[in-house]
């Protein structure tokens, strides 16, 4: 199977996110029940939390949330008793929002960094989970999708801890689970697939909201691969 590129989109854009969060961080600001948008809503969000309350006995784990937005993701898990916490984004508003919305979580950190360019500050092999809850989405409708891809698959490998217990978590609506498998499988095996809505159309069914939980090759297979 080849992954054909998705046409692109201004949510590919930098400029629309970051005049997105502004206009979210207004929002909160004036009325602070108004944290803004749970991308693919609070259903798939609820779905990764469950998982990692059931599966991730160690609440001190390190866990980022790449492409952050508001940081509510991360305040769900807080909520859950992890404590070790880091959200990442590459629009200083939206690190200017999640810390406005998360402000009273002290277990929760925000980093403004742009996981299209490489991976070299001390954040590097930090974290046993990263959890992507629609950046691969909107990367996949940059003007420049092939190497972005390439580029955010390549910082995830950097971020996660080199052991082969580390996990990927995704949820995509614009990938499928085979799509999804194809493009990540040099370098991750999968380990779960969530469950998810499933509709037909045409006569094929499809899903949702695609959630994979990749379990990471060891060094030399990965190298191998990509």
């Amino acid at each position: 199977m080849t992954t054909m590129e998705l046409h692109d989109s201004e949510l590919g854009c930098k400029d629309y996110w970051d005049k997105a969060y502004v206009k979210e961080l207004e929002n909160f600001q004036n009325n602070d029940e108004d944290y803004g948008e749970v991308w693919f809503g609070e259903h798939t969000e609820r779905k990764i939390v469950d998982w990692m309350t059931e599966n991730i006995p160690n609440m001190g784990i390190s866990i980022a949330d790449l492409g952050t937005g508001n940081g509510h993701l991360l305040s769900e898990l807080a909520e859950e008793g992890f404590h070790n916490l880091t959200g990442i984004d590459y629009s200083a508003s939206s690190i200017e929002l999640a810390r406005a919305v998360n402000k009273g979580s002290p277990c929760i950190t925000f980093l403004c960094r742009d996981l299209l360019q490489p991976c070299t500050g001390p954040e590097r092999g930090q974290f046993d989970i990263c959890i992507d809850k629609g950046t691969y989405d909107a990367i996949s409708l940059s003007p420049t999708s092939a190497t972005d891809r390439q580029a955010y698959k390549t910082s995830v490998l950097a971020l996660l801890s080199s052991s082969t217990s580390s996990r990927f978590v995704l949820a995509s609506v614009n990938w499928t689970v085979p799509e999804l498998t194809e493009f990540f499988g040099d370098c991750f095996n999968v380990d779960e697939v969530l469950p998810s809505k499933e509709f037909t159309f045409g006569g094929v069914t499809g899903k949702d909201v695609s959630m994979v939980v990749f379990k990471r090759r060891d060094e030399e297979t990965c190298s191998k691969g990509a």
